[in-house]
């Protein structure tokens, strides 16, 4: 809608600088009290009002004076229509006459207009006379709107095959007209007409939703939706549609396993119509009722199956709109049929497997998802470890002391010859059965000194047997062997032990013996 108020400027004798605030246009409902907004702008002192006159230019009768106010004489209302008993200005007392109005209150000429019909809607002008600027004048719009009143029902129908109107839905006494419309989920379309509303200038909207009445379309939910510009939102109207149709029936209860014997077998006859089934009547086409069948309503009790039921049974039911009937072939055996219980114990086996089956799988399922995450926790343990130090500790080479081959000949200490210890030697090859234990040989004493001296003796002792070996050529090639297979080892274990691998003893010690002092064991 347009802007409440809009500026109407005069340009009328050099009045330039006066101007009239008026609405451009204003609603009102009908019935209902409004107000017309008129003032004058600026208020400057030297400029004086002489007189407001409200004047309606499109009115049936011609260009009409509706409204006065002069500042010395008063207010006054020429025009019978709206007149005086509709008619007031709001910032003037009703009592005012003559001489009492003052220049603030003419400067507002905002005009009231009770008991709104829709005679009084039209263009109204609000125009102001003054010294020396002249007159100046603003226009308003007066709308008169009438909020309607909305009802949606259903019509009752008969089952037909023609499209006939199904639901109605009415808008009275709108200004200007409503706009109706449906929301349905059936393939229907609405039918409109308008006429003249409870009040002089309103309008009725009637819309009849028109759709193919079968059964299906019982039960629907059709919605009527009603707008106007009186409505903050659309009028949402709901409708349950109703269709009356002849029963439609089928009949259940036959499991092809009717045999001779068979005892307590029913049929069942389902209706689905409206109004309710008033009658149920069972026959068959053979016409040839048996007579341990009984009919209860809609059910037919067998007590005992015999060869007359080897037919084609009927089911007929009546309501108020019409009949409707089903038909059922029962075939007689002579012995009962197992197949079918077979079948169904092959379901319920089927259903039975494919539950165990899901539940393996499953546990299949989870049992492979718990070994990859085991998997990676391990991945990621051995990732870390060898990312660090070893964590192993190769085992500790067992002690080997090799004994230096001795030749067959004597040594003694003199002061010319020093032959220094030798550390002992590990071998990690050899078992500590499989090595011969040192043999320890003393010094001589002074008292065994004196003994007469043996080749090879000095002057500062007795000379010291030792036993003689094996041959030097074959102990040197096994101690080569066992230094081949140490090194081996040690360099499978770690390559960081190649650094405490020791010189082969066979060349440092071989044609020497071993000597330990008596002080050893002080």
């Amino acid at each position: 809608p347009p802007s409440p108020f809009a500026f109407s400027l005069a340009q009328h004798q050099g009045a330039q600088d006066v101007r009239v605030q008026v609405a451009a246009e204003v609603r009102g409902n009908l019935g209902d009290t409004v107000e017309l907004p008129c003032h004058l702008l600026p208020s400057a002192p030297e400029i004086r009002v002489s007189q407001v006159t409200w004047l309606r230019l499109d009115a049936p009768e011609g260009k009409q004076n509706v409204a006065i106010f002069h500042p010395q004489y008063g207010r006054s209302f020429p025009s019978p229509k709206p007149g005086k008993e509709r008619l007031s200005f709001v910032n003037t007392a009703p009592s005012a006459g003559a001489g009492q109005g003052t220049e603030l209150e003419v400067r507002d000429a905002t005009l009231s207009l009770r008991g709104l019909t829709v005679e009084d809607e039209g263009n109204y002008t609000c125009e102001f006379a003054t010294f020396p600027k002249g007159t100046s004048r603003g226009v308003t719009w007066l709308r008169v709107i009438a909020q309607p009143q909305n009802h949606a029902e259903k019509q009752e129908v008969t089952f037909n095959l023609d499209p006939v109107p199904v639901a109605r839905c009415v808008s009275a006494g709108g200004r200007p007209p409503a706009r109706v419309s449906w929301l349905s989920p059936l393939d229907g379309e609405a039918k409109e007409t308008q006429g003249s509303g409870p009040l002089p200038g309103t309008v009725t909207v009637t819309s009849r939703y028109t759709v193919t009445p079968l059964s299906e379309a019982d039960g629907v939910k059709v919605i009527c939706k009603v707008e106007h510009e009186s409505f903050q939102e659309p009028k949402l109207l709901p409708v349950t549609l109703s269709v009356r149709y002849p029963p439609q029936v089928t009949i259940s209860g036959y499991d092809d396993n009717w045999y001779i014997g068979r005892t307590e077998a029913t049929l069942n006859c389902n209706v689905r119509s409206k109004p309710e089934p008033t009658g149920y009547d069972w026959s068959t086409t053979s016409g040839v009722f048996p007579a341990s069948a009984v009919a209860q309503g809609p059910k037919l009790i067998v007590h005992s199956v015999d060869r007359l039921f080897n037919t084609t049974f009927i089911c007929t039911v009546t309501n108020a709109v019409g009949t409707g009937q089903a038909e059922q072939v029962v075939l007689v055996r002579e012995t009962p049929n197992t197949a079918g219980a077979g079948a169904t114990g092959g379901i319920i086996g089927g259903i039975i497997a494919a539950i165990i089956a899901t539940a393996v799988a499953a546990t299949g399922i989870l049992i492979c998802r718990q070994q990859r995450k085991e998997q990676r926790l391990q991945g990621a343990e051995e990732e870390e470890e060898l990312e660090g130090p070893p964590s192993y500790k190769p085992p500790t080479p067992k002690a080997k002391l090799e004994e230096p081959e001795m030749p067959s000949q004597l040594f003694t200490l003199g002061a010319s010859e020093h032959n220094p210890l030798k550390t002992p030697y590990f071998d990690a090859g050899v078992s500590c059965a499989e090595q011969e234990m040192p043999r320890y040989h003393e010094l001589p004493t002074l008292e065994e000194r004196s003994g007469p001296l043996i080749r090879g003796a000095t002057s500062l002792g007795s000379p010291i047997m030792v036993p003689p070996g094996p041959p030097a050529v074959e102990r040197v090639s096994l101690d080569l062997e066992d230094e081949e297979e140490e090194e081996d080892y040690l360099d499978k274990i770690n390559p960081i032990y190649d650094a405490l691998s020791y010189s082969s003893p066979s060349e440092s010690y071989q044609g020497k013996g071993f000597v330990m002092s008596r002080a050893m064991y002080v």
